[in-house]
């Protein structure tokens, strides 16, 4: 079991498990090339052992990536990563038609032809590409969530045939398997129209037409029991309907429709005139002559002399007028004469069986291997053995040479009756696609027409003095040669003028205008200019720079610096604030302020100060020059006094405020 984020080939991101069947698991996973989501079916360990069964099925999977159809589920990409063999299919948001049937019971008459047209359209476009289904059922078909039917596992169910699969993994099919599947026989578009009509029949009733106790007897009743006719589950199943179901499911593949477009044909009647009577259906046709079994044979060759003697008895009974001896010779007569007749017609039977059997029984043929040989070996291999060598279709292979074949169906060692069918597919060879142009493209232009052919963009970047950043300058191999799937194409962008590097002046210590004039000299730009006070580079010179000077970087490189502001020298004092409350006043809200130079600065936050609390001690500090500390009381202004910074200290004094002398 893959693992959530699990990265396969490089490319499908696993997001999690949405399904799992008899062959395989299925994920919900990203491609993280073209950015979209994807279902990806991936084989069990049990398939992957089994290297027949992997090619063939590869072979069928690549076959069915060719279909593209509304109603079916495309395939996008077949791979193998490692062990792990895979196939990339359209992500349907949906259920499928079992659970769909589940839900709702029985279909009306109206849904089950519309839904009908629908899968019978994705199958008439891969029975006209010469792609067999063999496994249609409502396991098979999804509903989106649009309710669009959409046909699933093309191409995949005809490699599981031909491979040793257990009961347990088919057991999901024999309930819509048509007869000739069902006893072994050649399978074509007709099988698939069986199990479509079954697959309609359990939409039109809620149920399958045959239920038993194994999936042997499931399969025997395909061969040998009448369905019972849908009305007779649901009454009103639409005549008109009912009648295409019971063509559909007709034992004798002749009797069946000729094709999936004479369905469409008559599904399109039926939603139009539900009640008509324009579904042809032919009986069985009658036979002159009747041939005994082989069981009626031994039946009439053990006749045993008690049944001679009773037939003697009764024979004696119709003659009472006669003599007693006479009767006992005539019996003798009569029943050496009877011994003799049945020993004669046995005699005749037995030979006559003997040659019917020889002109009507046809010999039975163990079909040879023609995988690996040319259609023309293949056929004279076949015709010796009275067998018909059929191509199913041309596929592309990378493991088998163009012209051989590929994979044949029934296969090696199989039994079957002469003048049987051997379908096979012949290689096309390794397929190639053609390099497309895309020079002078943006680069992702390019790669999408790259990715579109099937075949692996490679960017490599350039410098160009002509060719705008980011366009295609070259491409290797060029445009119109031929690669294999997923061959690199090299895509050469171009990245723009080739960079010139130069070295950065140190301007520390310099004037702005100064630095300016170096920076620029060396053909870098001046960005952003700050100035911050500096007790070691004079005001107006510059303090520091992004980029240290005998650095290397590009030309037009955007330097910024800081230049000086000098240095503000501040002074501290140290002040006592006297008792400011009244006599009748316990405490009060004090804050205290100094101004100076239209800067405000808070030296004594706003809090409760009681009598006790005085004199209040504060160190100020402030720039060489005058000041003012302001004094507030309960929120207003209560007394101002003058204080001076200078090194060598202040005198300001006054009836409430005294600088401290710390000399």
């Amino acid at each position: 079991m893959l693992q959530k984020g699990f990265l396969l080939n490089n490319r499908y991101e696993i997001i999690e498990k949405i399904g799992s069947g008899g062959m395989s698991d299925v994920y919900k996973a990203k491609c993280k090339m073209l950015n979209r989501f994807v279902a990806i079916k991936v084989l069990k360990d049990e398939f992957r052992q089994d290297d027949n069964f992997v090619t063939k099925f590869r072979v069928e999977a690549q076959s069915a990536a060719s279909l593209s159809h509304q109603n079916i589920v495309n395939i996008y990409d077949v791979g193998q990563d490692q062990n792990v063999y895979y196939i990339v299919m359209e992500l349907v948001e949906g259920i499928t038609l079992k659970e769909y049937i589940k839900e709702k019971g029985i279909l009306s008459s109206k849904e089950t032809i519309a839904l009908s047209m629908q899968i019978a359209s994705g199958m008439e476009h891969a029975h006209n590409n010469h792609i067999i289904h063999r496994d249609i059922k409502p396991q098979n078909i999804i509903i989106s969530d649009g309710k669009i039917a959409k046909v699933t596992d093309f191409g995949i169910a005809r490699a599981a045939s031909s491979a040793t699969i257990s009961a347990a993994n088919v057991a999901g099919s024999v309930h819509y398997i048509s007869p000739e599947q069902a006893r072994g026989g050649y399978t074509d578009e007709k099988s698939d129209l069986y199990s479509l009509g079954i697959t309609m029949y359990e939409m039109a009733t809620g149920k399958v037409p045959f239920e038993g106790d194994n999936n042997v007897s499931v399969a025997l009743s395909h061969l040998q029991d009448d369905i019972k006719k849908p009305s007779e589950v649901n009454p009103e199943i639409a005549s008109s309907l009912e009648d295409v179901i019971i063509k559909l499911t007709q034992k004798k593949t002749d009797l069946r429709y000729d094709s999936t477009s004479d369905l469409i044909e008559d599904l399109r009647k039926a939603l139009n005139a539900p009640e008509g009577d324009f579904v042809k259906i032919d009986s069985v046709p009658d036979k002159d002559t009747i041939f005994m079994s082989e069981e009626e044979v031994k039946q009439l060759r053990n006749v045993s002399l008690k049944d001679m003697d009773d037939f003697f008895e009764d024979e004696v009974e119709e003659k009472k007028e006669t003599s007693q001896s006479d009767k006992l010779i005539e019996r003798l007569i009569v029943g050496s004469g009877i011994i003799l007749a049945l020993l004669l017609v046995s005699v005749i039977t037995f030979f006559a069986v003997n040659r019917l059997q020889e002109r009507f029984i046809p010999e039975e043929i163990v079909v040879p291997s023609v995988e690996g040989y040319s259609e023309e070996e293949a056929s004279r291999r076949l015709a010796n053995l009275n067998l018909i060598l059929n191509v199913d279709s041309y596929q592309y292979s990378e493991e088998v040479e163009e012209g051989l074949i590929i994979v044949q169906s029934p296969e090696e060692g199989t039994i079957v009756n002469e003048e049987a069918i051997v379908n096979v597919i012949v290689s096309q060879g390794i397929q190639r696609f053609r390099v497309p142009s895309v020079t002078d493209l943006r680069f992702n232009d390019a790669e999408r027409l790259v990715i579109e052919q099937n075949l692996k963009p490679e960017r490599e970047l350039q410098y160009s003095d002509t060719v705008p950043m980011g366009v295609v300058m070259e491409q290797y191999p060029q445009a119109g040669e031929w690669l294999r799937k997923d061959e690199t194409v090299v895509i050469v962008v171009s990245n723009g003028r080739e960079p010139i590097y130069t070295t950065v002046p140190d301007v520390r210590g310099e004037t702005e205008a100064t630095a300016r004039n170096m920076l620029e000299s060396n053909n870098l730009e001046v960005g952003n200019v700050s100035q911050v006070e500096s007790q070691t580079y004079p005001e107006g010179t510059v303090v520091s720079q992004t980029v240290s000077g005998g650095e290397e970087v590009e030309e037009g490189y955007v330097i910024d610096i800081v230049v000086s502001l000098g240095y503000t020298q501040y002074y501290e004092e140290r002040i006592l604030i006297q008792n400011v409350l009244e006599d009748d006043l316990d405490y009060a809200l004090i804050k205290i302020e100094l101004h100076q130079d239209g800067e405000v600065t808070t030296i004594f936050e706003e809090q409760n100060v009681f009598e006790s609390d005085f004199p209040l001690t504060i160190t100020v500090e402030g720039k060489e020059g005058g000041g003012t500390i302001y004094l507030y009381r309960d929120g207003e202004h209560y007394e101002s006094w003058p204080i001076y910074f200078s090194p060598q200290g202040s005198d300001s004094d006054s009836d409430y405020l005294e600088v401290i002398d710390e000399g």
